[in-house]
């Protein structure tokens, strides 16, 4: 006489309502996850602002100290950042002198190699510092670029006499996260604004 088996977990496999279950607590998961990790970027961002603000602080202090003229570097391909000394006496360019500078490049001789004045200053800054993943430089404006640098290097210069080139540096998260960073023309003093703002808009709101 043919007796049934009672059937088993491993037989039947999982149920409707099992797979549901599971993709609902998935879901639920993620969502409890992802602003977790959004707000990690966000600490990251105010971490990476609040560092680069610090080494424009102290190029400024050494400028004032040593009586040499400082500036901080922005490499936006690179996503790095470092400071660089030169000589006291040097001016900031303009447009103007950096047009007639391209000119003379022009007519100098190709093996002819053009020295900048500045080099690393390694009693602030031992290295290049690199942005931590995730974090990024989405361009730098000051008042002597016509636009924004996108890319390349960018520069904020610092002089003896207590005088600062005006900057915007504006930094993003992959959450597009952003903050502003505007250092001040005198003092050496940098801003914390929220969200990306123009050089005009910073004035602004003052």
């Amino acid at each position: 006489m043919p007796t049934s088996r009672p059937t088993t977990f491993n037989d039947a496999g999982f149920t409707l309502i099992e797979i549901i279950v599971v993709v609902a607590l998935i879901a639920l998961i993620t969502v409890i996850a992802l602003p977790n990790i959004s707000a990690v970027f966000k600490v990251s961002l105010k971490s990476s602002a609040r560092e680069v603000a610090n080494l424009t602080k102290e190029a400024y202090n050494a400028a004032v100290i040593t009586g040499r003229v400082h500036r901080v570097v922005y490499d936006l391909g690179e996503q790095q950042y470092w400071v660089e000394s030169g000589p006291a006496g040097l001016m900031l360019d303009t447009v103007e002198s950096k047009e007639a500078e391209e000119r003379r490049k022009k007519f100098k001789q190709e093996d002819e190699k053009h020295t900048s004045p500045f080099g690393i200053d390694k009693t602030i800054s031992r290295k290049k510092r690199t942005l931590p993943r995730g974090v990024e430089f989405e361009d730098v404006e000051t008042e002597q670029s016509k636009e924004p640098i996108a890319e390349g290097l960018a520069y904020t210069h610092f002089f003896p006499h207590g005088i600062s080139e005006q900057t915007l540096i504006h930094l993003k998260d992959t959450s597009n996260h952003r903050i502003t960073l505007h250092v001040a023309p005198i003092l050496g003093r940098t801003r914390f604004i929220d969200g990306h703002v123009t050089l005009k808009q910073a004035l602004e709101e003052k």
